[in-house]
């Protein structure tokens, strides 16, 4: 949604049109008040026409209005943790504004002068990177899961976000890949146990074609361990699939907001592990390759079977199972493989 504060009806208008123009006229939702601005923006009230509290992507602020005061509004939008990051821009006639603004921390703001033309709107809207809220205002999400029945349980979940929704499956690495290479997600929820390949290898090359793109790990297992090296590979947030609807939205949203999750339970195994300081496990000296051949080592597969898995040489895969050995301490897969199941770290 684009919420336009302005009490000039002939700016509304020039506006609107410039708008129509780029083709952002889509849930443009217009206010003559700071009050009512305020109260949209802080889901205190519901657009006209909606059910639910819209999200809003983008404010455009006429700063010297007669009846409000445009800088005080753009004050307590900062002010608040909600909004102090959404962008602005600022529309205004006054010679002196632009000189108050800079006294400010007032977050992403585009400053236009009026008459404001549609190549200094445009290259605002370019500037602040928001070309694509014109194409669909629902939130992108991107559902990763091998399982039908779990992608459908997530979707009907996610029904209870603020706005629209709109989806993407994918239940394969390389379907997840393609989604990602042919359209942009606002987040993807993953789980890390795909059947033909690692959830931390997706989620690595998931953050290369899109780096800016929040990947909430949506997983069986609590284990801190996974929870950790999955923030190392780029994570946003990690969440176990047993969780509490209320909580997987609350996940969600605070990813979508650009913020991170983890549940509290998580949280609490983390912490503990912290406090333990430099006792840590020696499988937590492994790399992310090194961990994974040790837990299909210790799944029973063989230096062959796990060269086809993962698309490697058998020489390579027995170069990695060498360096566990040594990180480990240990001499055989059946050290390996007893260590693994006693730290929970076999599937």
């Amino acid at each position: 949604m684009i919420l336009l504060v302005d009490d000039d009806p002939s700016d509304e208008a020039r506006i609107r049109q410039l708008l129509k123009q780029i083709k952002l006229e889509n849930e443009i939702v217009v206010v003559r008040n700071g009050t009512d601005a305020l109260d949209i923006l802080f889901g205190a009230a519901v657009v006209a026409g909606s059910k639910k509290r819209v999200a809003t992507q983008l404010v455009l602020l006429s700063l010297t209005p007669p009846h409000f005061d445009g800088l005080d509004f753009l004050r307590k939008m900062r002010a608040n943790v909600r909004t102090w990051q959404l962008p602005v821009v600022v529309f205004s006639s006054s010679s002196e504004d632009e000189d108050l603004l800079n006294g400010y921390n007032l977050g992403p703001i585009v400053y236009l002068r009026k008459p404001v033309d549609f190549e200094k709107l445009l290259n605002a809207i370019k500037k602040l990177g928001l070309e694509s809220i014109a194409v669909d205002s629902r939130a992108r999400v991107l559902i990763v899961d091998d399982h039908d029945l779990v992608r459908e349980g997530l979707k009907k979940i996610l029904e209870e976000l603020s706005g629209a929704v709109a989806f993407g499956e994918a239940s394969t690495a390389s379907e997840a890949l393609r989604r990602a290479v042919e359209q942009n997600w606002d987040v993807a929820l993953l789980d890390p146990s795909l059947e033909n390949r690692r959830g931390l290898e997706v989620l690595k090359d998931l953050k290369r074609i899109r780096p800016q793109l929040p990947i909430l790990i949506v997983s069986t297992r609590s284990e801190e361990h996974l929870a950790r090296r999955a923030f190392k590979a780029g994570a946003a947030g990690y969440l176990t699939k047993d969780s509490h609807r209320s909580e997987f939205v609350k996940a969600v949203n605070n990813v979508l907001a650009g913020g991170r999750y983890i549940s509290p339970l998580l949280a609490e195994k983390l912490v503990i592990g912290l406090e333990r300081g430099t006792d840590r496990p020696p499988h937590e000296a492994l790399s992310d390759r090194e961990f994974e051949v040790l837990q299909l080592i210790a799944s029973g597969k063989t230096v062959k079977g796990i060269a086809s898995l993962l698309n490697l040489s058998d020489r390579t895969i027995s170069t990695y199972r060498a360096r566990v050995l040594a990180k480990m301490e240990m001499k055989t897969n059946a050290e390996l493989t007893h260590y693994a199941i006693r730290e929970k770290l076999a599937d």
